[in-house]
Order: structure tokens, then sequence, then C-alpha cells
């Protein structure tokens, strides 16, 4: 420990009496950095309990026990280093000093709690309020992590809190759609405090450059909103300001709520030289509305606290219907105007039109220029050349990157036509449709062309011209090939192309694919319309269950939930299905946001991205049939056959960027596969001495179905009972395939009925029972009964002076022979 209260080579101030919530946080993460924590943590690594027969784990704990003990006492004061002299390993002098200092005090917290309800702004910048909250709520929320302070409420306490002057910029804020963050929220007044001070203490010493400026003290804050900002007068000189409209005090003519009469036009130059000494930044950038015999123009107004001379610099807007000035010594003639118009600004001040006359301008060529019909508006701080005027003078004004030109006697312009809008009184339009029409009613057109020749590809259109294939086709200067053609959509348009994903997890369970296949047609033996498919990222090992209705989706995830994590250790962080109902419910949403883990979506009727299920459900089902038709087998076998395939492909499918099976990906080992046998093969199960007598057989024929994941053995069905047996005493036939016709056409035919012993009408109206016998029949023939040429349903079995005869109808069935034991098995 050095003598400066701080951990010698950490930089770590020493744990004392007041620092433990900051001491712990980094201490935390540098234990964690030095791979340390496992020794300190509650849930980490303890002592062996038998140290003889785990010497090396011992030995690694005991090391790291005594580094973490040597870093947590070197960083603790002398007054606190009493309390743990006694321990005996970190863990117990962490848990020693989690108990000291993490108790809840009640005391401590109220008066904290009564710090934080009190506090304000004053006197401090936004930076310094912000932080002593957060230090005051943190510090609550350390005492009692029951009820720790949210980020919301950390917003309403700062609200509270805040200086007046920030109570219009706050409520604009509170209407927002979208509500900013507590850490956006402090930029966003921190901003508003900067420009706040600067527009309070600095005066404008430059005219502006640009000719038309419409914002009236406004900033834009980010949010798809203007709001007006409160200057900060806290370091200027206190002022009263008194109303020139109604002349009461504290607000100022333009926030009169007093409206103005039509006959007080009169004394409106009077008062508006005197809103010029209004000393109120928000005044700088006023937008004017003229409103004039000829039509209606917008012009920029500055009230600045120098007066700057107008009469040396014209503003040319091709938006103003006359030429204005505010200057009168302009003038070389001029008189009264007497029609009543004026100018109305954007904050309902009216501005009458005083005089009208000509004024007369040098060029930079050092001639003269007479500007006539010009109006005098006193208030106005900038000379308007009204483009309108000049047009009608016979003149022609080019506007360019740099400057305007005014052009006399033009003949001739060269040059590409962007853009063409009309004159209406004396404001230019600019229509989006008649720039449309007028730009498709060109012959030279390449949209046009397209549209002629069948909405053709672009691409073959500049192809075209390009090597002159046909007749009649313009050379077109330009092909838009990247303009998006509506009726092109309309009817051409089609799905965009899917690129394979880079993105790779590489840990298990980081990801995990689902998709749900069903309802099958055929029912398995037990029951079962669906397959519930889990798919893992990194390993592509694959987890399968089965269920009877979409509503067990759920309960089947929390049991592969809790199966998976408790045998990996690790956590599921991602889970990307489609959007079927069986995993979008409220439940499911609510289960995986409390667990933390993300959900990630398909887009609506789009599989391929939930491709890793969508083709393991292919293979599973395709391995699975290969399987039952090689083996002519029961349809009804395919929930067992895709739960087989799934457990062989884990073990046989190796993933070409590292050349492994999922099952050595996943548990880290070769899988061997000399126990593997073929699916649906004949097999011999073995009956044990008890559950047979001295004459039974000593075995039963059954089909292979399986593998067990929890006993080693084999699962065979009784083709009697439908009943699977585990076992590992069976003898495999896999080269014999079953004496049964083909599944499909066993299923598709119904068994054929002698018609001299029923009648048509019993025949048609037991068609539909045909799905009964099918089972029987396969059964029957799987056993080594052969049918009858006379008739289908009668099935006979001859061996070895053993004889048994069956006759089949619907359910119904009569057999006899001449071994009993046969008979009776069969019943």
């Amino acid at each position: 420990m050095e003598g400066t209260g701080r951990v010698a080579g950490l930089g770590l101030e020493l744990l004392n009496q007041s620092n433990y919530r900051i001491w712990k946080t980094c201490m935390e993460s540098y234990l964690v950095g030095e791979d340390l924590w496992d020794v300190v943590s509650t849930n980490g690594v303890v002592a062996p309990a038998n140290i003889i027969e785990n010497a090396e784990a011992f030995k690694k704990w005991k090391q790291q026990n005594a580094k973490a003990e040597f870093v947590l006492k070197r960083s603790i004061s002398h007054g606190i280093f009493e309390h743990i002299i006694g321990c005996e390993s970190a863990r117990e002098i962490w848990q020693t000093l989690d108990r000291l200092f993490n108790k809840k005090n009640e005391a401590r917290l109220q008066m904290l709690e009564n710090e934080l309800a009190v506090t304000k702004q004053e006197g401090i910048s936004i930076s310094e309020y912000f932080l002593k909250v957060k230090n005051l709520c943190s510090e609550i929320s350390f005492i009692n992590p029951e009820e720790r302070i949210s980020e919301a409420r950390k917003k309403r306490y700062i609200i509270r809190g805040l200086q007046p002057e920030y109570t219009p910029f706050i409520t604009s804020i509170q209407g927002w759609a979208q509500q900013p963050s507590l850490e956006e929220l402090e930029n966003l007044l921190s901003s508003q405090e900067s420009l706040a001070k600067q527009m309070a203490t600095t005066s404008i010493k430059e005219e502006p450059k640009s000719a038309l400026f419409v914002k009236k003290g406004n900033f834009y804050k980010g949010k798809g909103k203007i709001e007006e900002s409160t200057p900060d007068h806290s370091n200027a000189p206190k002022k009263t300001f008194k109303c020139y409209r109604c002349g009461k005090l504290r607000h100022i003519r333009k926030n009169c709520r007093v409206k103005l009469k039509s006959e007080n036009y009169a004394n409106l130059a009077d008062v508006d030289k005197k809103l010029e000494k209004e000393d109120d930044w928000k005044n700088c950038f006023l937008t004017d509305i003229v409103d004039t015999q000829r039509g209606t123009c917008l012009i920029a107004k500055e009230t600045s606290h120098t007066k700057h001379p107008t009469n040396n610099e014209w503003i040319v807007d091709s938006g103003c219907g006359h030429h204005l000035t505010g200057d009168e010594s302009t003038f070389s003639c001029s008189q009264l105007h007497d029609s009543g118009k004026g100018i109305i600004t954007a904050d309902n001040t009216i501005h009458k039109i005083q005089k009208e006359g000509t004024v007369v301008i040098d060029n930079n060529r050092g001639e003269s220029i007479t500007l006539n019909s010009v109006y005098h508006v006193p208030g106005i701080q900038k000379n308007l050349f009204s483009v309108a005027n000049a047009v009608d003078a016979g003149n022609f004004v080019l506007f360019g990157p740099r400057d305007v030109k005014f052009l006399r006697n033009v003949k001739e312009i060269k040059a590409d036509v962007v853009h063409t809008g009309t004159r209406v009184n004396d404001l230019f339009v600019l229509s989006a449709s008649n720039s449309y029409i007028e730009k498709m009613s060109s012959n030279d057109n390449s949209s046009l062309w397209n549209a002629r020749l069948g909405h053709l590809n672009m691409t073959k259109l500049k192809v075209m011209i390009q090597r002159k294939l046909i007749d009649g086709l313009p050379d077109l200067s330009k092909v838009e090939d990247e303009k998006i053609c509506e009726g092109c959509q309309f009817g051409k348009a089609h799905r965009l192309p899917f690129k394979s994903s880079n993105s790779r997890c590489t840990t298990p369970l980081e990801r995990i694919h689902s998709d749900l296949m069903g309802p099958t047609p055929t029912a398995s033996y037990s029951g079962y319309h669906y397959m519930l498919l889990f798919v893992d990222d990194y390993t592509r090992f694959t987890w399968v269950y089965f269920v009877k209705h979409k509503s067990e989706v759920f309960s089947k995830f929390l049991k592969f939930k809790e199966t998976v994590e408790g045998e990996l250790c690790r956590k599921i962080k991602i889970l990307r299905t489609d959007n079927g109902g069986e995993f979008c419910s409220n439940e499911f949403f609510s289960f995986c946001r409390n667990n933390g883990i993300k959900r990630e979506l398909s887009c609506p009727e789009t599989p391929q991205q939930n491709g890793v299920a969508e083709r393991k459900i292919r293979h599973l089902v395709e391995t699975c049939k290969c399987w039952l038709h090689a083996k002519n087998l029961s349809k009804a076998l395919w929930a067992e056959g895709i739960k087989c395939a799934a457990y062989v492909i884990n073990r046989v499918s190796l993933r070409s960027s590292n050349n492994k099976a999922p099952y050595e990906l996943l548990f880290d080992a070769k899988p061997n596969v000399k126990y593997l046998r073929v699916f649906g093969s004949i097999c011999y199960v073995h009956v044990s001495d008890s559950q047979r007598s001295k004459l039974d057989a000593k075995a039963i024929k059954c089909i292979f179905v399986g593998y067990d994941e929890q006993r080693k053995g084999w699962r065979c069905m009784d083709p009697m009972t439908n009943k699977c047996v585990v076992s590992r005493d069976v003898i495999f036939d896999e080269i014999s395939s079953h004496d049964s016709a083909d599944i499909n056409k066993e299923e598709n035919n119904m068994i054929t009925l002698p018609l001299s012993h029923f009648s048509e009408d019993i025949s048609k109206e037991n068609q539909g029972e045909k799905e009964s016998l099918c089972p029987n029949q396969e059964y029957l023939r799987f056993c080594g009964y052969a049918t009858s040429e006379a008739d289908s349903s009668l099935f006979i079995k001859k061996r070895q002076g053993l004889m048994v005869i069956v006759l089949l109808y619907v359910d119904d069935i009569i057999l006899t022979g001449s071994n009993y034991a046969e008979v009776t098995r069969l019943q």
C-alpha cells in the first residue's frame, strides 16, 4: 500500500468508509481481467473436497486464491484491514466486506432521498447538475438495490430541478414521439445552455451574406421540429421591457396579445423605429410577408443592434413583386403612396408603404440603371431588387453558382434544361407535374422509348443505341438506367436475390434456429402430427421434438432450453424463427425477454431468412423417406425415422470449414458409429426367461426404429403391439426387406372384396374403411402369411407342419390352425 491512499501499480484508491461502491466495481473488473474472479465470486470455483485425488486442481485453486487474497488485502486501508484478518480465503474476504458495507442503512437512505428531492440546478452548469443527480441516484440504488431508480425517474428528478428558462424547451421535448435517453437529454440541454450564453453575450458585427433568411430566432434540434430558444440573461444587465403596443411592462410588442386594428396603420412607422432599440436576440431574424397590389412575396428582415447602411447594396429577390427600400435618401424622386397597402411581418407587425418613386443605381461598369416603382417602407433594413420588375422591363435574369447576371438581347442559350417554372402574377412557381409532362413530351427521352418498346430493359436499350442494331431509334444523350419506372415495377417486379450469410457464430448456443414441420397427413404411432426442430448455428447439431398440437411448442422449448443449458453450461443468446403464431405468442416473447434471449424473426412469406432450419428439415425428411421406402415400412413410422435421422446426421455430417461432425464440435469428442444399424431392418429381440414359458419362442420378430439416448441399447418396435422395447440383445437382418408390397400402392388401393359374397352396395359402403385393413394386412404379410389366390382377404401360413388360416373383413377376423400357440399369439 502506498502512502498516497492508492494501490501500488493499479492507480486504485484504497478502500475506506466512503468509497466501497466505486472500489467494488473497479476491483471486480480487475479480478475478472486477471482471471481471479472464479475464486472470489459466490458461484465460482471452490477448493476440491478430495485433495489427494485432485492434486492438480487443488494446486491451481490455491495459487489463484493466494493471488486474489494478495490483491484484496493490499487494496484495503488500515482502518478496515482489522475486519478481514481472520478470513481464510479470498471469497471469505469478499463476502465479509460485502456484509460490512452493503447493509441497508435506513437513515442514510432517507437522507439521500431528501437531498435528491431538493436538488436544483441553481448556480451550476448542466453537466455539473446532471452529474450531481446521477451520483445521488447511484448511491441510493446501491444502498437499496431492490428499488433501483430507473432512468425515467432520473429524468423526472432532473427536469424538476432545472432553471425556469429551460421550461419551454422541456415542454417541446415532451411532445416528441420518441423521448430522448438520459444522455441525449443532457446533450440537448448542454447545447441549449451554450447557445443561450453565446447569443446573450455576442452582438452581431457582420452582415449575413445570404439574401434570404427565413428562420425566426429558432434553432434546429434534430427531432423533426423547430423550437424557439430561450436566452440566458444570467450575465446580462436586467431590463424591464415595455410593450409599445399596449403600454404594459414585462413583454415586448411582438409578443403582445393585443391584436392591432386597421385604423392604427398610420402610426406604424414611428413604432417600427422603437423596435430597433429592443435588446432581444430573438428578433435577429424575422420572416416578412409583403402584401402588394400585384401579389405576395417573401422577404427577410434583420433587426440588429447596429444599424448598417443599406443604400449601396440591393438583394436580388425572385419572390418580391416590387423593388423595396427602407432608406428614403436613395430616391431621386418620389411621391406619397396612398393605396392603403402595407407589409405584414411574421409577428403580425404591419409596415405601411409611405412613398413610391425612382432610384438610380450604378453597375460595376460605371453605367447608371434606373429602377422605377420602388416602394419606400420604413423599417425594412435591406434594399430588395425585384426579379419580376426586371423581367417586365425586357431583361433576362441568370442565377449561377457564384453570381447572378441580368441579360439583354438574348438570342440563344445552349444548355440542358433541368426544370421549368411558370410565372403566376409576380411569383415564379415550379410545378412538378408540369415539369414531368414537359419532359415526357420530348421525343428523345429514354423513359418514353422504354415504354414504347414494351418496357424494355434499360441496359438492352443502351446496347441497341450504341451498336445501332435497329433503325428509327434516336441517339439518346443519356439513358437513365438507374431511374425507377413505375410500370416496370408493377409488371415485372420480382423478389431480390438471397445472398448467403457469412456471419457464423463462434460458440455453441449463441444462436438457435427453430422451425415447426407439419401437420403431416399421417399421424405417427404415438399420435404426433408436428415435428419441432432446433439447430445450433455454430455446430449445426440438431434436436427434434414431436407434438400433437401447435400449442405445445412453448412447453417443448422450455424443456429444450433447460436440457441443453444444463448439459453445456451455456446460455441461449439468440433464437431465430419464422413468424408462426406458435413462436410469436406474448408468453413466448415475455419469457425470452426476461431470460435475456434475443428474438430474430424472418420477414413474412420469406422462409429463406430461416434457411438453416428449413434446409435441415428437408435433410431429415429425405433421409427418413429413403429408409421408409427402402424397407417398405408404414408412413406412420415417420416420427421414429426423423428422430433416427437426426441422431445419425449429428454424428456423420461434416462441416466444410473444419471437417468435424456436429457431435464433435459440440462435445469435443469424435463420434463412434460402429453400433449404427439400418433403420427399419428386421431384427430379433431376445425374450428373457421370466417373460416366456419353456416352450415359447426365445425371440420376437421386430422392426428396428432407432437408438435410445438414455440407455445403451437399440429401440425395436413389436408390430403386434406397436410398442417399442429397448434391448442390447438384438440380432439384425439388415439385408432383407419386408414381404409387403410397396407401401404407397398398398395405402392407395382398396382391398378387393369378392362380389359373390357381398352386394355392390355393401362394397361401396365399406370403401372408406380401407385404412383400417392396411395395418392388419401389412402385419400378416410381415409375419409370413401369403394372400390366397382365390380370395384377397384370405391369408395362409404354412411352415414345417404348421398351418394357420386367417380371414379378414374390415375389423372382423376369423382364424383357425393346427398350432394353438400360433393362433393364441396372433389373437
